[in-house]
This record gives C-alpha cells, structure tokens and sequence, in this order.
C-alpha cells in the first residue's frame, strides 16, 4: 500500500518528496504532469502509485519533456482546474521559456511547481540555485525545511497562488527532497476537480508585444500583492535556541539550512534570534527589518548563492541599519552545508573556541566503488559491439570522439569502454555532434537513450539533415527511463498510469526527417549481428550517409522485474578446462557477474548476480562459456 495513503490524523514516516505527493492530494489537485529528474522523481511516482493503489481521481502524467509537463500543467490551471508538475533545477531550464511567460498570464486556479535543487551535485551536472527564477521571473517561491512542512506548504502555496493568481515555485533541495521525517495526515476533498472550461481572453493569453506590455503591468503589481502576503504569512517566523550563552546575534535561513542553524546553536549552547524564511520571494521586508533592528551581528545562513544575504545587506543599507552582516564570508559558495559548517560560522562570529572542521570523522579505509553498468545491461553489449566494429574497421581509438549524453549509459565514460568525451545536459550528444561534426575531420559518435532521444534529441537530428551535417547516433533503446525509477517513455508501451499506447518507433522518426541509413540492432540477442551491422553503418558513414543505429534492448533490470529473465535467460558457467583466461569477458566485456578468481587463474559466473543475458556465452573466443540449463 502506498505510504501517504491514509486516514485523517494517522502518521506516516514519508520521504519530501512524499509529503509533497500527499500535499498535492490534499490541496485537491486535478492535474499533474512531470518528466522524470532526481531529486523531484518521487513526486510524480508517488502519484501515480496512489492513483493505482487508492483510487483518487485526479489525472497525472509522465510528459516528454519538462517544457511540455510545465505547458499542460499550466494550460490546466488556465481552464480552471488545480494542477501541478515537478523537475530538478536543470530540468526547470528546459521549461523556463514557457515559466517567464505564464507570471505574466497569470492563473486562474492554484498552480504550483516544485523546483529540486541538487548541493553538491549528487545526481547532476551542476549546482545552480533555482531562487533566482523568482527573481528573474517575478514568481512566488516558498521553502520547506522537513517533510512535514512540506507537505503543509504545498497546500498553502495553493492558497497563495488563488490569492496572486501567480504560479507559486516550492523549492526543495536533494537534502529536503529524500529525507523522512514523521507527517500527519490531513483530510482529502471528497471530490477534485478534473475538469473545467477555458475561456478566450486574447488580450491577456495570447503574448504579443501589446498584450505583453500591458500584462507585465499586471504581474508587478501582483508582485506587489504577494509580498503584502509575505508580510503576514506564518511560514515566515521567529524563533529562539535556548542556549545558556544569550547573545544579540540574529541568524536569517531557509530551507534545510533552518535545520543545520538549531542543532549548531544547540550544540554550541548558544541562545540566538533565528528568522525562518519559509515564504522567500518577495521577501518580507518590514520583518526583517524589525529582526534586524535590535541585533549585535546578524549571520545569514544559506545553500548555495547568497541571494538572501545580497537582498538583506540591500535592506539593511535601505533602512540605514549599520550592523555586520555575515555570509558567504563565513559559509561556503559550494556543496551541501552541514552542522559543523554552521557551528564554526557561529563560533567564529562570537569568538567562541571552535573551527568548523575540527570535528571530523575518519572514514574507514574501505575499496573504491565507482558505479558500473549492470549485470546483463544492454547497454554493455552496445559498447562491446561498437569496439568491435571500430576495430574490425580499422578506425583507431584516438580518431574516434563520442559526445555522450543524460542516463545510465553515461557510464560508457569509465574504463574499459571510456566512450564519452562530451556531455553538456539532456540531448546534447546530438546537438554538440553538429558542431563537431563541422567542424573536424574525426569521427563524431553521438550516444543517447530512448528517453532523452524523446526529450530533446529530435531537434538536434532534424537539425542535422537540415544543416546537411554528418552524423553517427546511437539511441541506446532500453524501452524504459531506467536511471530515475523505471519510468515509461514513449518506446515503452504504456503511459505513466499503465496505460497501453502506441510506441512511437525511433527508427520511424529517424527515417521521417531525412537520416540516409538507419537501422536497428539487438546486441544482446544477437551481438555478431549487432557488430555487423555497426560496421556496414561505419561504411555508409564513409560514403557520406547520415546514419542512425538503434540499438534496442530492454533494461536487463526492468525485463528481471517483468517476465523474471533479461536477453536469452537460462545459467552459464565458465569451463576452466577449456577457459585460456583470455579476460575477454571480465576485463573487455567487463560484466560484474564474472569475477577472477586469483587461486585457478580464471574467471567465474557469480550466478547469484547474472541475469542470464547470454552475451558472454557469444564472446567468448574458445566457447568456455556454457548454457548450463534449457529453460527460459
């Protein structure tokens, strides 16, 4: 059963991510859309398991892409109904165009999103703060620290949206987002809107200049509104540590950082003034001037800019308040902040005996872990076959560049396959290709998966053969979004809710646009077959075809989950007395269920961990590797 399914009053030990999902219910959402990201995925996993497991009525989707979750979600709201959707903060990048233009549109019912920062970078390719949307677009943005609260602001940030009639951003970060924390359960409406009617208003829905000047108008002075609100709202509060030493030292935090602030304080023993910023854009001016006005020194305490601190130090100068503001000074621009970071910010402003880093725990000295492909991952087999190719080719590791892209493929990058030298963020393998392709004489292999392919790499190949650029891609097709949770993509089959769909085959895309050579591969089921027909797609790349290879194969993990077995099934040994020990499979193919044994000097099938693939079986060069059942 789904943990936020549940009586009113009832507590459950719920992820952010989960509490928000909870929220969402509610608030009496009707729509809900998002594309798959960590740290947001749960969000949208969580709803749709309640809408299986607890019958809810509301609709939610896995979209294509971010911009296209952001358009229907907001389109929703404009037709009346609540609606909702959800991305990491790189995600938020691929729907900002849409996001600047609906502040000035406006809402007609609650629309909020959850923007999911990711400190230190734990499952992204940056760090970037997503306060400074608000800011950009003149947004509302609220802040939970724990699961509790973040369930609770959802439902306020729709009341909030219905009262500015402003999409409301909810910022959590990875930390918010994945911890648990105890949440009680509220009441659920006995109906949720799912449905409601549009009404033409072109003059303020349809941006033109004209109409864009006049609704920019509009969006300030709804700004305007919502820092009046900000004012007044209890997700903005003051709070004092009880520590024995009483100091005037007033600490400014949102987020995860409230949480570090109390326990450093507590630790220290330290009595201080703490302003909670839960409602953070537009900031209420008049209370922190008030927090302001009776204070020593004032620490600002914040992940990652210090967007609060150059907004504070602003008011303060504003309200000729001449007091030491301190920030990024004292805590980093970088990664995630912890405890003993703030303990030594506070120490050092009081001149108390204590270094932030002089409490560290040393880690044992345990073997490295890099991340590896799976046991049977199809994704393997395409990079073995694809060495293959290029060395039956002739073509030299060093000629050869691959512009790689966002999923579990992206592991290609490690030793001892090492193919990705370029990623920029989802679908750029097939946009740096153009360049490159452009403008150097070495053979550029792109590399993306089915989902990313259908997020944001249709553009960049449309934009091959209309630019006449050469082109080697690969879409790794594994038939699901497998690196965020087994998510469905448009090559799985089933939409979000395990609904039947149509497939929308690769291949025919590839062949719709214009690409001069495609074709599909299995490199599991058949790997000499896959090797070549990767080596007549190198030849036709020769003659000056654009070509496309889909190599498709489903997710050894997701295909264990379905039907118990992945590739050809059944159990394989090593026979050590045919085994030359050739390392062929445990070092070229590099799968992690064969191992070397150092005392017989030769490789071993771990059968706890084998998933049956068979592809060893097909590599071996002296057949050492054996079926050891007839079952499938």
């Amino acid at each position: 059963m789904s943990s936020i399914i549940g009586e009113p009053g009832e507590k459950r030990f719920l992820l952010g991510n989960e509490a928000i999902a909870r929220g969402l219910i509610e608030a009496g959402v009707g729509f809900s859309a998002g594309y798959p990201g960590t740290p947001a995925s749960e969000i949208i996993d969580t709803l749709l398991q309640a809408k299986h497991i607890g019958k809810f009525e509301y609709y939610v989707e896995i979209s294509t892409n971010e911009k296209v979750a952001y358009e229907a979600a907001f389109s929703a709201c404009l037709a009346g109904v609540r609606s909702f959707t959800a991305a990491k903060h790189v995600g938020i990048n691929v729907a900002a165009d849409a996001i600047a233009t609906s502040a000035y549109i406006g809402t007609n019912a609650g629309f909020a999103f959850v923007s999911a920062d990711d400190p230190n970078c734990w499952s992204s390719q940056n760090e970037q703060d997503n306060r400074w949307y608000a800011r950009i677009f003149g947004l509302v943005m609220i802040e939970p620290s724990t699961p509790m609260e973040a369930k609770e602001m959802t439902k306020i940030a729709y009341e909030i949206s219905e009262k500015v009639r402003l999409p409301v951003i909810i910022r959590t970060t990875t930390r918010v987002a994945h911890m648990r924390g105890l949440v009680e359960l509220g009441e659920i409406p006995s109906t949720i809107k799912t449905k409601g009617k549009f009404e033409r208003d072109i003059s303020r829905y349809v941006v033109v200049p004209a109409n864009a000047r006049r609704n920019h108008k509009l969006l300030l002075d709804r700004i305007e509104t919502a820092e009046k609100i900000s004012e007044e709202s209890k997700l903005n509060f003051i709070t004092s540590t009880s520590g024995a030493l009483k100091k005037k030292l007033g600490i400014i935090t949102s987020g995860v950082s409230y949480l570090y602030v109390i326990e450093a304080a507590e630790k220290l023993g330290v009595g201080v003034d703490i302003l909670k910023l839960g409602f953070t854009y537009p900031l209420p001016r008049r209370k922190i001037v008030d927090f302001l006005s009776n204070k020593d020194a004032v620490l600002i305490v914040e992940e990652v800019d210090g967007i609060l601190e150059k907004e504070i130090k602003a008011i303060a100068h504003e309200n000729d308040l001449r007091i030491p503001i301190h920030g990024k000074d004292l805590i980093p621009k970088l990664y995630e902040l912890n405890t003993a970071i703030v303990d030594g910010a506070i120490a050092k402003i009081l001149g108390l005996p204590y270094s932030p880093y002089s409490v560290q725990i040393k880690a044992p000295d345990i073997p490295s872990r890099p991340p590896i492909l799976c046991p049977g991952c199809p994704h393997r087999a395409t990079y073995f076959a694809l060495k293959m190719a290029l060395i039956r080719e002739k073509i030299k590791p060093e000629d050869v560049i691959y512009t790689t892209d966002i999923g579990c493929y992206t592991l290609g990058i490690n030793p001892p396959y090492q193919m990705g030298d370029l990623l920029l963020c989802m679908g750029s393998s097939i946009g740096t290709l153009n360049g490159l392709a452009e403008t150097t004489d070495q053979l550029i292999i792109a590399l993306i998966g089915d989902s990313t392919f259908y997020h944001a790499g249709i553009p960049a190949l449309i934009n091959i053969v209309f630019n006449k650029h050469r082109a080697f891609v690969i879409v790794l097709d594994n038939r699901i979004t497998a690196m965020t949770g087994f998510q469905p993509s448009p090559s799985t089959g089933l939409t979000g809710m395990l609904e039947r769909t149509k497939v929308v085959p690769i291949e025919d895309i590839a062949r719709a646009i214009g690409i001069d050579y495609v074709s599909v591969i299995d490199p599991v089921l058949n790997i000499n077959d896959a090797i070549e027909k990767l080596q007549e797609s190198i030849r036709q790349y020769r003659i000056g075809k654009t070509v496309t290879i889909i190599s498709r194969s489903p997710c050894a993990l997701y295909n264990l989950r379905v039907q118990g077995y992945t590739g050809k099934g059944g159990v394989y040994n090593i026979d050590s007395g045919i085994c030359i020990n050739c390392g062929v499979c445990y070092k070229q193919f590099n799968c992690p269920a064969i191992q070397f044994d150092p005392e017989q000097n030769k490789p071993f099938i771990r059968s706890d961990i084998c998933t049956g693939c068979g592809v060893c079986m097909d590599i071996c060069p002296v057949k050492a590797i054996k079926r050891a059942d007839k079952s499938v």
